[in-house]
């Protein structure tokens, strides 16, 4: 499998609650990190939480800059034993980081890096070149975009649908944050707000079951492929062969985080249907791997073929 796209890293900044310090020369108050912690983000984390899932080989195909956030970025992609790492380092790019500062698990207001980018020139044809060498050697190619004008900007989406349909091997889903409608050839996974603009309905009633067919059947009808909506606590909507199913969601009890689940999801479809899974047997593994990734607090998380067994009761062998 292939992951093309906006590579992140999710950085928590652990605020010290103790005796108030402020500095000298400004008179401010200090902010004085205890600890540190870094996650993959983005198109990063969907690679985590496919490499979690065992499978023989995914490789993460992005840019990033050649700050230390970017030597953090690369570090954590070699570390997967079943990951390849064919991430561009530019000295114009600034790697894409969402810091969060925490007092205990309260999470503060976010700080980003990286929100300027712009792939073009010769970085473009660089990174296309890598697309099309992905179409030809990998079973799945996922295109995940986190920023309007990163990696998949709307004009490099033109030059990528032509890249997907000459694709003679490699399924294609498209799990996309901006410029839906650009996309041509490939799977789609939305939730129901990316649902609702993509159809350009009003963003009302989302939460009941009647819009998810709907939205779910429109979406198959548009693109002609299994379409995954995901619903938050209430699962995930999958329309394929002209029907619709509704994936129900699993109860859950005591705290959660939702920051990457959508990674988890995508992920999870991606390598299911690699194995020959129906759309809907991939997204009722995919919501259960989410309930395991939105347990664990503060960070993006992933899920291993233990722990999705593990929470559906199933001991793994």
């Amino acid at each position: 499998m292939a992951v093309f796209g906006d590579f992140c890293i999710d950085a928590y900044w652990d605020l010290h609650e103790g005796e108030e310090e402020y500095s000298l020369e400004t008179g401010l108050k200090v902010r004085r990190v205890r600890r540190q912690r870094y996650s993959l983000g983005g198109a990063g984390n969907v690679v985590a939480n496919i490499a979690a899932l065992n499978v023989g080989h995914v490789q993460a195909i992005g840019v990033s800059g050649t700050d230390p956030f970017g030597a953090v970025m690369h570090s954590m992609l070699s570390g997967y034993r079943n990951c390849g790492c064919d991430v561009i380092e530019d000295a114009a790019w600034e790697t894409m980081v969402y810091a969060k500062p925490c007092i205990g698990n309260l999470e503060e207001s976010r700080i980003d890096f990286g929100a300027f980018n712009h792939s073009n020139g010769s970085l473009a044809e660089r990174l296309l070149e890598r697309l099309e060498s992905a179409a030809d050697k990998y079973d799945v190619v996922i295109l995940n975009q986190q920023v309007e004008n990163g990696v998949s900007s709307a004009k490099l989406i033109e030059r990528m649908n032509g890249i997907i349909a000459n694709s003679k091997k490699a399924v294609f889903l498209v799990d996309a944050r901006h410029h839906l409608e650009k996309f041509s050839g490939a799977l789609l996974k939305v939730n129901m707000g990316e649902a609702a603009k993509l159809l350009n309905e009003a963003p009302e009633s989302l939460h009941e079951d009647e819009r998810a067919i709907e939205f779910a059947t429109r979406i198959h009808e548009l693109t002609s492929k299994p379409a995954f909506i995901t619903r938050g606590d209430k699962g995930i909507a999958v329309a394929a062969d002209g029907g619709v199913s509704l994936i129900a969601g699993w109860p859950m009890e005591g705290p959660i985080d939702t920051v990457g689940a959508g990674d988890t999801v995508v992920a999870t479809i991606a390598a299911a249907l690699a194995t020959g899974a129906t759309p809907r047997e991939a997204a009722t593994l995919a919501n259960l791997a989410a309930t395991v990734t939105v347990k664990k607090l503060q960070t993006t998380g992933t899920a291993s073929p233990a722990e999705i067994l593990a929470a559906a009761g199933v001991r793994y062998p």
